[in-house]
């Protein structure tokens, strides 16, 4: 019995340190018994968000989306802090059934026979004033809901030149609710501003055909080339977008019935 323990333990002296001895040893390339194959799912799925047009689309969604969200808890706390102010003075348009003043803003009708006191719909020119975070008050309404949407281009700036990338069209923006409080609103902010999904190829070929327009040399059509060489979306330099319109649809009720204005104002 006593052969038999002691026979027992030298062999499992003898195992520990073989199995002791493979941990240790170095890696060999080539080496079958050393590839170690993971079959968990959970280990084998790809969390690194792929560099596609798509994904990429989604990010710049994301971003404008979270400094939107930033842009409207500034704007509740600018009209909280105006609170008992005076009624606002500025461009105003007299609805039939109320009123709609834009802060600091000058501006006259597209069309001379515009009559805002039987219409639901008004379009503007800009003369002067900012429409980027302006104030506007509505009155006249039991209540009242303001939406925003933008119309956007894209612009390229450099070399001492600038113009706008006509072929790549013009990008409407979603309709976004204002922050308000008794019945004055803010308007979207620069970080609001969007643009189609475009990549290097677009902007080369956009830039290329604007530039055989104004009649440029090849010399001066290979400068802008190199200029836009690195330049992948909108928000890459030399690109700016720049607003040409912007609409404000007033959603409310009086005396139980309901209202809807759009008011656009295009910028020249």
């Amino acid at each position: 019995m006593k052969h038999i323990l002691s026979f027992a333990v030298l062999s499992l002296m003898l195992f520990s340190c073989k199995d002791q001895s493979k941990e240790n040893r170095p890696i060999v390339l080539g080496d079958t018994s050393m590839i170690v194959t993971e079959t968990d799912e959970r280990f084998l799925k790809n969390n690194t968000e792929d560099i596609s047009p798509t994904n990429k689309k989604s990010s710049e969604g994301k971003i404008t989306s979270m400094m939107m969200q930033m842009d409207s808890v500034k704007s509740v706390k600018k009209l909280e802090e105006e609170k008992g102010s005076a009624p606002l003075s500025g461009f105003t348009i007299h609805f039939a059934e109320c009123d709609v003043v834009f802060d600091n803003l000058t501006a006259h009708a597209i069309q001379n026979n515009q009559d805002e006191r039987t219409s639901n719909s008004v379009s503007y020119v800009v003369d002067a004033g900012n429409l980027d975070e302006m104030n506007l008050q509505v009155s006249g309404l039991d209540e009242a809901n303001v939406e925003q949407r933008i119309f956007t281009r894209l612009r390229v700036e450099a070399l001492s030149d600038n113009f706008v990338l006509n072929d790549l069209g013009k990008f409407i923006s979603p309709w976004s609710a204002l922050a308000g409080k008794d019945f004055k609103y803010v308007s979207l902010s620069n970080n609001s501003l969007q643009f189609f999904t475009v990549e290097n190829t677009k902007i080369r070929n956009a830039v290329d055909r604007e530039l055989r327009k104004k009649k440029k040399t090849r010399q001066e059509i290979q400068e802008w080339m190199n200029v836009i060489k690195k330049t992948n979306s909108y928000s890459d330099e030399p690109c700016k977008i720049q607003v040409v319109s912007a609409q404000w649809r007033i959603i409310g009720k009086k005396n139980g019935k309901r209202i809807q204005k759009l008011i656009q104002f295009d910028i020249p």
